[in-house]
């Protein structure tokens, strides 16, 4: 006996966006600080809701399996 197996990988790729950040959230985000970067991402942690999404497949060909008897 024998069959046939595949892999397939599916893969959910989300965009999530923050409502409009304020004008001094923005500045801090420019100066490139990895400090106030972190300060500005904790204060808009709670506000990422989803903005777009997709769907990615990755189907491998198929290998045969026999059953050893």
């Amino acid at each position: 006996m024998a069959k046939l197996r595949r892999k397939v990988i599916v893969t959910t790729i989300r965009w999530e966006d923050t409502e409009e950040l304020t004008e001094d959230q923005v500045k801090r985000w420019k100066t490139g600080d990895e400090l106030l970067q972190d300060e500005v991402h904790e204060e808009v942690y709670d506000e990422f809701d989803l903005a777009e999404d997709s769907v990615s497949e990755d189907i491998k060909w198929p290998e045969l399996i026999e059953e050893k008897q």
